[in-house]
């Protein structure tokens, strides 16, 4: 257990011993640990005496206005491992049913940059006045990889000089959310993007400095300052926010269209696609096809040229990001 934190409800043993037959298997459960320790403190309200009731689970799982649009579809998620676990130890247990995490699902709606919007991210945090926190360095090649190869921020943030290959131009993603490392091929781009920061930050290191360096204390950076540095950019080149948990484009809305723009070229480009799908669920780590094949829907929607033919479908996988012999941000101009 995290921390000095311990359970009081009338759910405490078996609440204890799910986070630890979970994390047994191999699990992490730090998300799901948090929410167990919300819902025990909820649980104090509710009579348990028959074990759980749907009273006290629906009561958890009650949409809020201001959750995340997956903050629900978590929350369900647990109480339905947690169910079962109860379940097979013969207590009482009221699952929510897979109906309302479908509804949470088709509610939500990423957005998709398009080609122009993405140049405008990147040419906007390429004119970053140089300073001591090294932004004008981070922030144009973060990006760049984030779009470029679609791994998620605490992907990225995670590698280390050994996971970034620049002689065979790849990135190997370590630990990553569903747990299945993958070596991943990087654009000819961005691996010019990434060998100019390297020589940037990193004119001598050791194989296991952090890739993505601060030089802050810590020497690292962090998920949350990224992302509101991010709605800052987004907001400057005039696309409306609506704040972090308003609606509009978030960073990991570089993963989602990265999907769809490689989506985009490999239609454009006669793959069919069925295959256009398997290639770019190996390339993400999906779990399964269906959790890549939402993106087709949202290439049609943003490409709407292209609905008649999203049933065919690139030479590879990577979206454009536009050639270049040399990167040379503006303030470097002679």
């Amino acid at each position: 257990m995290s921390g000095a934190k311990s359970y009081h409800g009338p759910f405490a043993a078996h609440l204890q011993a799910f986070i630890e037959e979970k994390r047994s298997l191999g699990c992490r459960y730090k998300e799901e640990e948090r929410l167990s320790f919300a819902f025990d403190l909820l649980s104090l309200g509710f009579d348990c005496t028959e074990g759980l009731s749907s009273e006290l689970v629906n009561a958890f799982i009650a949409y809020q206005p201001n959750w995340q649009a997956t903050t629900q579809k978590r929350r369900i998620s647990f109480l339905q491992n947690f169910g079962d676990y109860l379940l097979r130890h013969d207590t009482a247990a009221f699952r929510p049913g897979y109906a309302a995490m479908r509804k949470m699902q088709a509610e939500f709606k990423p957005y998709i940059f398009s080609h122009e919007e993405i140049d405008r991210l990147f040419s906007r945090a390429d004119s970053i006045h140089p300073n001591c926190r090294n932004s004008h360095v981070f922030y144009p090649v973060l990006f760049r990889v984030l779009y470029g190869t679609g791994i998620r921020i605490s992907e990225a943030l995670a590698l280390t000089m050994d996971d970034v290959d620049l002689k065979e131009q790849t990135l190997h993603i370590v630990n990553p959310k569903n747990r299945k490392d993958r070596i991943l091929p990087i654009s000819d781009s961005v691996t010019e993007y990434c060998r100019w920061y390297q020589g940037k930050i990193h004119p001598t290191f050791r194989g296991g400095d952090l890739f993505f360096m601060s030089n802050r204390s810590t020497g690292r950076y962090y998920r949350n300052n990224v992302q509101v540095f991010f709605s800052r950019m987004v907001a400057d080149i005039g696309i409306p926010t609506h704040g972090y948990k308003g609606g509009g484009p978030h960073l990991h809305c570089l993963r989602h269209t990265f999907c769809v723009h490689s989506l985009e070229k490999m239609v454009r480009g006669g793959i069919p696609h069925g295959a256009a799908l398997q290639l770019l669920s190996a390339y993400m780590g999906h779990q399964s096809l269906s959790a890549t094949g939402r993106y087709l829907h949202l290439t049609a929607e943003a490409f709407p040229d292209l609905v008649e033919k999203i049933e065919e479908a690139t030479k590879d996988i990577f979206p454009l990001i536009s050639p270049l012999e040399e990167v040379r941000m503006p303030y470097e101009e002679e």
